[in-house]
């Protein structure tokens, strides 16, 4: 694992971070919200700004919380992520993701009779009941954090690497601290855009959500393939140099 640490550590993290920034609780609800909430510019930029610092705080306790129970872990079977049976699984993992990511890839599904953005229509509905009130704002942050968490893919993809790196509990929430805030960096300037500009700036946001909405499904396909392939690639050569004893190299 340690060429998945070097290839794929503070880089590897941003990366991370700036898909978790478009996922469905971090970009489209608080797009949402901007385009639905009532009152003055400033007034509807605060209240995105309060959900959007709840969901940060919500994923940094979840991550600290993951942190410290993969950490001791890591210390007592760490060796064994280099033993060639779990290098081949790895890579089965890998090649697995990336093959599933085609699966979640809207166009996919509407071949198969789904319908990729039911669940953003229902998130959007929801933003819009809990739009004019801070308390439901809280709980509507709070409930995309814990819905979102069973699909957390690049979050536990981070959670790994961190916990790879070696530096212990205390460094490692300080970069759970810059992941958190580079996740909700553009619900912040998309607010910032709303309280500088009011009504003016609805074109924009407008067209930003309608983008959020249809590309949501899409984000979480691509999300799935970016991890599976930083997994692949860092473990599929070695994976297939054990195969074949070596062989094909």
């Amino acid at each position: 694992m340690e060429s998945l640490v070097d290839t794929a550590g503070p880089l590897g993290l941003l990366l991370l971070a700036l898909v978790d920034s478009t996922s469905m609780g971090t970009l489209v609800i608080p797009v949402i919200l901007l385009v639905v909430g009532e009152g003055g510019a400033l007034r509807v930029a605060g209240r995105t700004l309060l959900y959007l610092v709840v969901i940060a705080v919500f994923y940094l306790i979840l991550g600290v919380a993951l942190l410290a129970g993969l950490l001791p872990l890591m210390e007592t079977f760490g060796h064994l992520l280099a033993a060639p049976p779990v290098t081949v699984l790895l890579a089965a993992l890998g090649v697995a993701l990336v093959i599933w990511s085609f699966r979640l890839d809207p166009k996919s599904i509407v071949k198969r009779g789904g319908d990729p953005e039911a669940s953003a229509r229902k998130w959007t509905e929801r933003a819009r009941r809990a739009s004019g009130r801070p308390a439901t704002l809280v709980g509507l942050a709070l409930l995309a954090g814990v819905i979102e968490a069973a699909s957390m893919i690049p979050y536990l993809a981070a959670m790994g690497i961190i916990a790879d790196m070696g530096i212990g509990l205390g460094v490692g929430s300080l970069v759970l601290v810059g992941y958190c805030a580079v996740m909700i960096v553009p619900g912040i300037v998309l607010s910032g855009v709303r309280a500088a500009l009011g009504a003016r700036g609805d074109a924009v946001l407008e067209r930003v959500h309608s983008w959020s909405v249809k590309s949501a499904a899409g984000a979480f396909s691509w999300t799935v393939g970016i991890v599976g392939a930083i997994i692949a690639l860092n473990t599929l050569g070695p994976a297939l140099e054990l195969l074949t004893g070596g062989q094909i190299f």
